[in-house]
């Protein structure tokens, strides 16, 4: 594969950052930091520039907190001047970690995501008798500054470019050297390329009925579970290379279910896991509280409850949907 050079003039591109500008800008017009940026939008559209064009861009300063739905997790947010950045580079990188991608990988790419990947799957519990389902223990944590630098230079040669991307990756860390923050939008990217060898690695060389990935969750599918137990021994080793632990995997009949994405996918159907139902029950009760105290307002109650129904829309669930949309779980009316 022939690595890509001449990239660095592109991502500090006037026009560039300005499109990287306004997509930073969706959904946080409100936020302060976007505010200050906003007030003197051409210098700050210069200075973001310089920054980038000097190598000088203060990656590691990031505000953290911790949420709880679907786990505890800490996310690290970046300032709106270094989420302009982000969107600088991957406006002009997507396309380049898009060439080692294999097809049924779903996560951060256009015209895949969490729906595209469950259907995938439930096509594939129609055709096949077994599964095992993977899943990396601390993934974003757990990710290899230098391998994943490694990864990157397969794909890039540009050297101004890489300097970028070397700063940019060792600014934060879990422990030493290693770690990506979640929350940024170029750590989804690193995070997906990561795992684009091992995709490889299992199509190829292990060969299952099926197979497919969205971030760090796998699903394999064949017709023996002995194979399967193979598979997995090859796919532990291979984790292990990336410096990645695989949690304790999951081994089934189709026909009883492959819990994937939030879903209980089954060869009749893709239904809703209880935790799932669980997590929609009390996003609906937080906004209809809201919405009763005042906190919130009816038009963003209403676009909360739509993206809480669109998360769930896929699976045969009806009478819940109804149910929750009728009421929340404490009772008041949406």
């Amino acid at each position: 594969m022939k690595r890509a050079n001449n990239l660095f003039d592109q991502i500090t591109d006037y026009a560039n950052i300005r499109s990287a500008f306004l997509k930073a800008l969706r959904g946080n017009r409100a936020s302060p930091s976007a505010i200050v940026f906003c007030k003197n939008i051409e210098r700050s559209l210069a200075t973001v520039r310089v920054k980038l064009e000097t190598l000088h861009c203060d990656w590691g300063e990031y505000h953290a907190f911790q949420i709880n739905d679907p786990k505890p997790r800490v996310i690290n947010v970046a300032p709106f001047e270094q989420r302009v950045m982000h969107h600088a580079i991957m406006n002009v990188l997507e396309p380049v970690f898009e060439r080692p991608m294999i097809c049924h990988s779903y996560a951060c790419r256009k015209n895949k995501g969490v729906h595209a990947a469950a259907l995938y799957a439930f096509h594939q519990c129609k055709h096949s008798a077994w599964f095992l389902k993977l899943d990396m223990r601390h993934y974003f944590d757990s990710i290899d500054h230098a391998t994943l630098k490694n990864t990157i230079r397969t794909l890039i040669k540009d050297v101004k470019t890489l300097a970028m991307l070397d700063d940019l990756i060792d600014s934060f860390h879990t422990e030493h050297g290693k770690g990506v923050p979640i929350g940024n939008l170029t750590s989804q990217f690193f995070a997906n390329l990561y795992l684009a060898g091992m995709d490889h690695y299992i199509i190829e060389r292990l060969r299952p009925a099926a197979y497919c990935r969205y971030m760090d969750d796998f699903a394999l599918w064949g017709d023996s579970p002995d194979a399967l137990k193979q598979w997995l021994d090859a796919a532990r080793t291979y984790a292990a290379s990336l410096a990645l632990t695989v949690k304790p995997p999951i081994l089934g009949r189709t026909a009883q279910g492959l819990p994937f994405l939030g879903f209980l996918i089954k060869d009749r159907g893709v239904f809703l896991l209880q935790k799932s139902r669980k997590r929609a029950r009390e996003r609906m009760a937080q906004i209809s509280a809201g919405l009763a105290d005042g906190s919130i307002s009816e038009e963003k109650a209403a676009e909360r409850a739509l993206s809480v129904f669109a998360a769930i829309k896929l699976a045969r669930c009806g009478r819940f949907r109804l149910g929750e949309s009728a009421s929340g779980s404490n009772g008041s009316k949406l």
